[in-house]
């Protein structure tokens, strides 16, 4: 009986990941309000209305769909309990940690930023849309003040900064819009972008510091 169960799980679980790449790819090539069920469970292989059953509605899926970009499909982590985070935290330099947090972030804005931009642009005209935006903006926002909250324990924040007003300027530098309009539309290539941010941050958040000891 166990063997069943475990056959049907993984049965289960190789539908669910063929929606979400469909819808991901759908998203993208359609934007939120162009791609469908339909044209999803089409190009995944699957009826429409197994599309329905996993995932009752077009927001809870591209919701599903940005929440495995982040967290990874095989063994799903969020990034609190990632190693880089945990790295983070253990650096005791605050401009080595917070390299270490943006190289770390850096591969979830690259495979998750395009699918964030589509979602904020549909929650302008659609209110489960704008929910389901607003519920990702504040797990972002519970972590980027972690973040922040971790690099004032190490050293000063710049001068008149609160963890507050820090947190917003690391909200919006370090964001889905930042990368997409850099890499995009002035075509900076990924690598080009996390270093802007490796060099940018400190000096928006940190009171001035030694710079930090070589790598490796």
């Amino acid at each position: 009986m166990s063997d069943v169960k475990s056959s049907r799980r993984a049965k289960a679980d190789a539908t669910r990941h063929k929606i979400l790449r469909a819808a991901h790819a759908e998203f993208c090539d359609r934007g939120y309000h162009g791609a469908t069920i339909a044209s999803i469970a089409k190009r995944a292989g699957v009826a429409t209305q197994t599309v329905y059953f996993v995932f009752h509605t077009k927001a809870e899926l591209i919701s599903a769909t940005i929440d495995t970009l982040v967290m990874g499909e095989e063994q799903p982590t969020i990034p609190q309990e990632a190693p880089w985070w945990l790295a983070m935290r253990a650096e005791p330099d605050p401009v080595a940690a917070l390299h270490e947090f943006v190289r770390g972030a850096a591969p979830l804005f690259q495979r998750a930023s395009t699918l964030g931009e589509i979602l904020r642009a549909a929650a302008l005209t659609d209110d489960e849309v704008r929910r389901t935006h607003d519920h990702h903006e504040e797990l972002r926002a519970t972590g980027f003040r972690e973040v922040v909250e971790v690099l004032a324990a190490k050293a000063p924040l710049r001068h008149g900064l609160t963890v507050d007003t820090a947190t917003d300027i690391l909200l919006v530098t370090l964001s889905d819009s930042v990368y997409v309009q850099l890499t995009t539309e002035r075509g900076w290539s990924h690598d080009h972008v996390v270093r802007w941010f490796c060099e940018a941050l400190p000096a928006l958040l940190l009171a001035a510091q030694p710079s930090p000891r070589p790598r490796g």
